[in-house]
């Protein structure tokens, strides 16, 4: 057992930030325990089909709702990639703490494929725009340090720090739905502990400060954030273990931002304009939700539409997620292990962006919005800073510890 232990664990200083999709990484059996030193390595694949997400009012909404009927969906594959190092540099130094507390490192890479179905593409379309995103995600890159070991019978806890730093370098297309990158730093400071009961029940939770920078350039129109909110996390895992080769976990997790997100350079349009009336005061709708006033359609033989940039804000974004996974360990030097992961509750980004409506090309000298005509249209936000899943999603992982203590 204690070789199988720090194998199920492998998953230390787990990840709290948001990935792409509305996939979000939860603790794992064990996975705060103080490990062995050694080196990990592993492979998770997570899969998901969006189709439905969370509004602003905590509702489900299908996937483009309004402006496109239910049955399409976002079709969403990650692969993490991970290198985890346990050990202790400080330990034959004199450095107070550090040199009889292990330290550890690790680095994540990801790759992800995403695709919008049917009307979704359909709509994107429309707008010039691109629904789908496949390649290299952005990386992670962590460390942190163990602390001391508390006994009472026959509990057992185990504290841990950690920093995560989300490097940016994921591709990114500022005219596609789905990217695989985000486009902006992320810094996430972690306290987390371990407890252990009677060597059967394990218990593994986080609280999380995810700080993110900014995003001077916008995706799809300017739907993800500029100003992505801080988030904080907090999640809980519990686990029993069953014999040596088998457990099973459950586990809740809770993120929310700081506030709203803010949107500075939304462009989100029609493509191809100008608008006859017949389009623009009836099936505008399918894209934007705005739809000329009436009593000006026959006031111009063609119209056109121009979004004002903002700035807007949502009203924030939040979600819980309970999750229930299976383990089965192999010869103490390989974890397999499959989790189901389903949305409770959440809330999504959504602004209302306003356009005005111009009877001459709005860059032509001296044009100006047809006074009173300006309509109100309301947009979901897009991506992992903004978009909640309210989809269930599965995850399959396998753990290898190339040096077995």
């Amino acid at each position: 057992m204690r070789r199988l232990l720090p194998l199920i664990a492998a998953l230390a200083t787990g990840l709290p930030a948001t990935a792409k999709a509305g996939i979000v990484f939860t603790p794992h059996l064990s996975e705060y325990s103080r490990l062995a030193p050694g080196q990990y390595t592993e492979f998770t694949l997570i899969t998901t089909e969006i189709e439905e997400v969370y509004d602003r009012e905590g509702r489900k909404v299908h996937v483009g709702a309004p402006f496109i009927p239910p049955g399409d969906s976002v079709d969403a594959t990650l692969l993490l990639l991970k290198y985890l190092w346990i050990g202790n540099v400080f330990r034959d130094t004199g450095v107070w703490y550090l040199n009889d507390h292990p330290q550890f490192c690790r680095i994540i890479g990801t790759l992800g494929h995403q695709q919008a179905t049917g009307n979704a593409v359909k709509r994107d379309l429309t707008a010039g725009q691109h629904s789908g995103a496949s390649g290299l995600g952005d990386l992670f890159g962590l460390c942190g340090i163990y602390g001391d070991e508390y006994r009472w019978g026959p509990v057992k806890l185990s504290p841990m720090l950690a920093t995560t730093v989300k490097f940016p370098i994921g591709r990114y297309d500022t005219e596609s739905l789905l990217n695989t990158g985000t486009n902006y730093w992320s810094y996430i400071p972690q306290f987390a502990v371990h407890g252990e009961l009677f060597g059967r029940v394990y218990l593994d939770g986080t609280f999380a400060w995810q700080f993110n920078g900014r995003n001077d350039t916008p995706a799809f129109g300017g739907l993800t954030p500029t100003r992505p909110a801080d988030v904080r996390n907090l999640e809980i895992n519990a686990a029993w273990k069953f014999n040596e080769h088998w457990f099973a976990d459950v586990g809740w997790s809770h993120r929310e931002t700081v506030g709203p997100n803010r949107y500075e350079k939304y462009s989100l349009n029609i493509k191809d304009q100008p608008l006859p009336p017949t389009s623009a005061c009836n099936s505008t709708g399918n894209l934007l939700g705005v739809v000329v006033p009436p009593e000006i359609c026959n006031s111009a033989e063609y119209f056109y539409l121009r979004p004002r940039p903002g700035p807007y804000e949502d009203r924030g974004v939040e979600g819980t997620l309970l999750t229930a996974g299976l383990y089965y360990i192999y010869r103490t030097s390989t974890v397999l292990n499959l989790r189901v992961a389903k949305p409770i509750s959440g809330r999504g980004g959504q602004i209302d962006a306003i356009y005005d409506v111009y009877a001459q090309d709005p860059d032509s000298p001296g044009a100006t919005p047809i006074p009173g005509a300006a309509q109100t249209s309301t947009q979901n936000a897009v991506q992992e800073a903004a978009a909640v899943s309210a989809s269930p999603y599965l995850e399959l992982r396998m753990v290898y510890l190339f040096w077995a203590p």
